[in-house]
């Protein structure tokens, strides 16, 4: 056998080596995924405390203008036709109503004057535990 060929062979890796090296990558990506999964689901229920606030202060600052509630999120956004002190850009950016970090739309609810908007967690209906737990503009924003 040449120098050449002792070389190569002493340089390259051999298929039990690799296959143990994958095998700890394989480990190490599996705690890591296992260790921070939670914080995904954690970190989309605060992002929806927050847009709710933003709604419900929304909505406040429409009352302030209009002299009553907005009937839906849309007027929000959309200029309705008995407000003429409406706010030029509407009360949200964009010009769209956001949606639940989850992709659903908020149920807004304006009953007698007490408005409620509510996001049904990450499986989009009533009811659930954990990051399918219902949350409320009325138990995120002071406004019970």
């Amino acid at each position: 056998m040449s120098n050449f060929g002792r070389s190569m062979r002493r340089r390259a890796f051999t298929l039990v080596e690799l296959i143990v090296v994958i095998a700890i990558i394989s480990i190490l990506a599996t705690l890591v995924i296992v260790r921070y999964a939670g914080k995904t689901d954690q970190a989309k229920v605060a992002a929806a405390k927050a847009q709710l606030s933003q709604l419900d202060g929304a909505c406040i600052e429409f009352q302030a203008h209009c002299n009553r509630l907005p009937n839906s999120l849309r007027e929000l956004i959309e200029k309705p036709g008995d407000c003429p002190n409406w706010q030029d850009g509407g009360y949200l950016k964009g010009s769209t109503v956001p949606k639940d970090p989850w992709d659903n739309e908020y149920v807004f609810r304006n009953d007698d004057g007490k408005i409620e908007i509510v996001s049904y967690g990450s499986d989009g209906k009533q009811g659930g535990t954990g990051p399918a737990t219902d949350l409320s503009s009325l138990g995120t924003s002071g406004n019970e």
